[in-house]
């Protein structure tokens, strides 16, 4: 396993001046853990155990996969558009105006909205995260945050007029992972108001006011739409 863990986490610690148990107190470690990260054996050592180390350097624990070359970013970046076409289509059969990649830059913050979603008849704005996989939850949720924030400017850049109402909205790809992570960050969550099949009825009749929806997209076969899966 090729990794900077090792010398990353033994420059930081030196950079401060601290022992192997000064770092071992501060992260909640023993010693021998911190000696075990330094030296390379991680096999024994969880994830959860690396990030407090590296927490306790003030750095940033990233794990990433590999597979094949460029071929993973490929696979990836295919999830991510069967996700948001998936999505599409769907809010297209339930009456709304949906586009996809809407970029912005407002003031210093920049940045694109993978779905971004207008009901004529309620004149409803859904600005839509489509996730092919959970990562950095917080990250996420902040970032669509901005997006809502800016609304009722994306909505007039769009020529859609002044919103009623501004809605969050996260698609997920149907996964196991993605849902042990929201169960997991569960309180994250919380302004999703409406998830799964609550969600997509909504979105037939977007009447009420909503916190936020929060659905999956499955194999992308569209088999809620009909009612098969769109559970939470």
């Amino acid at each position: 396993m090729r990794t900077n863990v090792p010398m990353a986490i033994r420059t930081l610690r030196r950079r401060r001046a601290w022992r192997q148990e000064d770092l071992g107190r501060r992260a909640g470690l023993s010693r021998d853990a911190v000696s075990r990260a330094e030296c390379g054996e991680l096999q024994g050592l969880t994830i959860g155990a690396l990030s407090r180390l590296v927490d306790a350097i003030d750095a940033t624990l990233v794990v990433e996969v590999r597979w094949r070359g460029a071929d993973l970013d490929r696979l990836l970046d295919g999830a991510h558009a069967a996700a948001q076409n998936a999505a599409a289509e769907r809010l297209g059969a339930a009456g709304w105006l949906a586009r996809a990649e809407v970029s912005f830059n407002h003031f210093g913050d920049r940045g694109r909205c993978d779905l971004l979603a207008w009901h004529p008849a309620s004149r409803t704005l859904l600005v839509v995260e489509v996730k092919s996989r959970l990562g950095d939850v917080q990250d996420t949720l902040g970032r669509l945050d901005v997006k809502v924030r800016l609304g009722a400017v994306l909505a007039q850049q769009a020529g859609r007029g002044r919103p009623t109402r501004i809605v969050r909205g996260l698609v997920g790809a149907e996964d196991r992972t993605a849902r042990r992570i929201l169960t997991r960050h569960e309180s994250l969550f919380a302004s999703f108001g409406l998830r799964g099949r609550g969600a997509l009825s909504w979105l037939r009749a977007p009447i009420a006011d909503v916190t936020g929806l929060l659905w999956f997209e499955g194999s992308y076969s569209d088999r809620s739409r009909t009612g098969g899966s769109a559970r939470t």
